[in-house]
């Protein structure tokens, strides 16, 4: 950690997760009526964090594309939580792209490929064999940024759980090729980090 500037000794909140009882299944409703149930029981249960997972989203790589189960996005949820004095959290996988997604026919020159030009599969996930982003092509990078800087500036969120991360260091043809796979990880999780700022659980 101290050799690659990882802040210790943090604490590590307790709390509440989307994901591990409705999974995809979430909307609008369904996480006020949790929030309410959290704020509700915080004399007996006291949790710092409630934290948004897999669902809002159309398809992952389609950020600012809310599923119909999120008519508001997620700014009311998120000043309801700051309100109730709990730390803000939501799921991100920045580095992967769901094969469904408007980004696949609208910027298809920011995926990773392989020498024969075809996209590099990510992985079986969501039902689909997913797609990664090139991360040394600086419009990819710069998008992952944005979404990052969206989500903790505009959003509001102060904890981010991101996932999937593997999918910066797939094997492919790189745009800049004089880079490691570990090296553009290491870039990518870098330009996270600055996006985010020094404050922000990631």
């Amino acid at each position: 950690g101290r050799l690659h500037g990882v802040p210790q000794d943090q604490a590590v909140p307790v709390g509440w997760c989307s994901w591990y009882h409705f999974y995809q299944n979430i909307d609008e409703k369904v996480l006020d009526a949790n929030l309410d149930t959290v704020i509700a029981l915080e004399p007996e249960l006291p949790l710092e964090l409630f934290q948004i997972d897999d669902g809002f989203e159309t398809y992952p790589g389609d950020w600012y594309d809310f599923d119909p189960g999120f008519p508001n996005g997620l700014k009311p949820l998120v000043e309801k939580t700051k309100s109730a004095g709990l730390i803000r959290g939501v799921w991100l996988a920045p580095f992967i792209v769901h094969a469904k997604a408007r980004l696949v026919t609208e910027h298809p020159d920011w995926l990773l490929r392989d020498a024969e030009g075809k996209t590099v599969t990510a992985g079986f996930v969501w039902n689909n064999f997913t797609l990664a982003l090139d991360l040394t092509n600086p419009d990819a990078l710069a998008y992952t940024q944005a979404v990052i800087r969206t989500a903790v500036e505009d959003w509001g969120f102060t904890y981010l759980k991101l996932d999937f991360l593997y999918a910066a260091a797939l094997d492919g043809v790189y745009q800049n090729p004089n880079l490691t796979r570990a090296q553009v990880l290491r870039m990518g999780l870098e330009a996270l980090r600055e996006a985010a700022g020094p404050e922000i659980t990631m």
